[in-house]
């Protein structure tokens, strides 16, 4: 089996590399503001994205083959995100701090990031009905969390 600098092996990403560059050049940018706003360190969020982008190509074949490859690229981000924060700063980290977790995702691409919801719904692997109902039910729960 042929090794790429021991990174991982090549017979399983021959054939779909384009597809794998394609994504990364689709959807880094976007992760890496996401990174950024819950990092809050431009470094820390450069390696979070990089990790996920190495881990996502060493596993691409079965992210293809996955019901929802945006979805499963979205949950790692995610969960590599949190991992790399003790405690989430900013508004970002409040929204994680009172919501689920899919539920701040979605308010903090759409309203702190001010993407279209669209691309938001894109980037986590929704449809766009999807993103609206997980948008209205988190500023349904805030509005619970907010005194009268």
């Amino acid at each position: 089996m042929d090794v790429d600098e021991g990174r991982h092996p090549v017979c399983q990403l021959r054939g779909f590399q384009l597809e794998y560059a394609a994504f990364c050049e689709a959807n880094q940018a976007s992760y890496h503001r996401y990174a950024m706003v819950r990092l809050a360190d431009r470094v820390e969020a450069r390696r979070c994205v990089e990790s996920v982008l190495g881990n996502l190509e060493a596993s691409w074949v079965a992210v293809l083959a996955s019901e929802c490859p945006a979805a499963w690229a979205w949950n790692s981000l995610r969960t590599e995100a949190a991992h790399r924060t003790l405690s989430a700063l900013g508004r970002s980290g409040r929204f994680h701090a009172v919501l689920r977790d899919d539920q701040a995702d979605i308010m903090l691409l759409h309203h702190h990031l001010r993407l279209p919801l669209d691309h938001a719904a894109s980037l986590m692997g929704l449809s766009d009905h999807g993103a609206r109902a997980l948008l209205r039910g988190a500023k349904r729960d805030l509005g619970h969390l907010m005194p009268r």
